[in-house]
């Protein structure tokens, strides 16, 4: 059984949800890890919390996984190992170590976590990041004791999810272990339904502020040149770090090799997954006394009206990238949006080294920006 034909059945990431069946054909797979796992949830920065942790643990010696998604380019990039990401070849020796008939019954997403499992399942830490939930994603039907993470938390996917701050925020919340720790939030409606679970569950929980990062943080930040928001997930990471009873250096910290979340790749090129209104509001911050060209498209459940609304102060033009996905808004009602939102735009043909760019929108847009770029650069 190949991996990609077998994931090519699956369909879309995102196929109709059961909330049981993730554990039932967890159970039945009867796998077997060693690793501790440090589960990620929230709805912006599990990627960079989740990479900048699993870096930390590398440089001290550890055996580490980190398990994200979606990927840009290719599905080895969801498995990195010890600062490498997974070949084709080492993910299907994996696979046919996991498969069994019932693994059939799996969506896509559940399928690549079972994977995870076995893939990373000699080592010391795997940091697990959950796919678009909480309560019944399957990173979380796989574990039962973990150090659970909580990067921001904000409105994304309502239509699975719950149309409220607080229906995510709980559903998400839900998924909290033995011992959990709330990152920088920006609605404090979040703090306190973090509060009232924790103290159901009987869960010691930490709530970070952002009063109290960390001058040696800011320092790395701004070192690096980073976004202030990035800050904020180093600091989430870092705690974590000490929760696990252990030390690092933060000077000894590599750079975040992670595509896509506000990468600056030339001089006027910058590239960020930003997908959601929360996400466009950390993109406003960091380019606030500027104009730029906006690369994007959008998936038709993203709201794109709000998020441009939000990034217009910034926008000198939008450029439309087209992308083929069956998830993508129609061409025409991208382009009424911008009528309506007043924001002058055309179709992305090629960059001009006179103009500063952000390309953004959702991974798929990035991901296909990056493989016409370096093809066309």
């Amino acid at each position: 059984m190949e991996l990609e034909a077998f994931l090519e059945k699956k369909g879309a990431e995102y196929a109709p949800f059961d909330k049981t069946r993730a554990g039932r054909i967890f159970k039945n797979l009867n796998l077997k890890f060693k690793f501790k796992p440090i589960h990620i949830i929230g709805t912006n920065g599990k990627g960079s919390t989740g990479r900048f942790l699993a870096l930390m643990l590398k440089e001290l010696g550890y055996n580490v996984g980190h398990f994200t998604s979606p990927h840009l380019l290719e599905l080895g990039e969801r498995f990195w190992l010890n600062g490498k990401i997974a070949t084709k070849q080492s993910l299907q020796t994996a696979f046919r170590e996991l498969y069994k008939p019932i693994l059939e019954e799996a969506s896509y997403f559940e399928t690549l976590t079972f994977l995870a499992l076995i893939y990373f399942k000699d080592c010391d830490y795997l940091v697990l990041e959950a796919g678009l939930g909480g309560e019944f994603d399957s990173t979380t039907a796989c574990i039962d004791e973990a150090l659970s993470l909580f990067t921001s938390i904000g409105k994304d996917h309502e239509e699975l999810l719950g149309k409220s701050i607080e229906e995510i925020a709980t559903t998400k919340l839900k998924a909290m272990k033995q011992n959990a720790i709330l990152g920088i939030q920006n609605e404090k409606i979040v703090g306190e339904i973090a509060q009232k679970i924790a103290k159901e569950k009987g869960v010691n929980l930490q709530i970070l502020l952002k009063e109290k990062i960390e001058k040696n943080v800011w320092d790395y930040i701004k070192i690096m040149d980073y976004p202030a928001y990035q800050a904020e997930n180093l600091y989430l990471a870092y705690i974590a770090l000490k929760t696990l009873g252990l030390e690092f250096n933060l000077e000894n910290l590599p750079s975040l090799d992670l595509q896509g979340r506000m990468q600056k790749i030339q001089s006027n090129i910058y590239l960020d997954v930003l997908h959601n209104p929360l996400g466009a509001k950390k993109s406003l911050e960091y380019f606030s006394k500027e104009k730029l060209i906006i690369v994007y498209n959008s998936y038709l459940d993203k709201n794109p009206k709000e998020i441009l609304g939000i990034l217009k102060p910034i926008i000198k033009r939008v450029e439309i990238l087209e992308v083929s996905n069956l998830r993508i808004i129609d061409k025409k009602r991208l382009e009424d949006i911008l009528r309506e939102l007043d924001i002058s735009y055309k179709y992305f043909k090629e960059i001009s080294k006179e103009e500063k760019y952000l390309v953004c929108g959702s991974f798929s847009v990035v991901g296909e920006f990056l493989k016409r770029y370096v093809i066309e650069k």
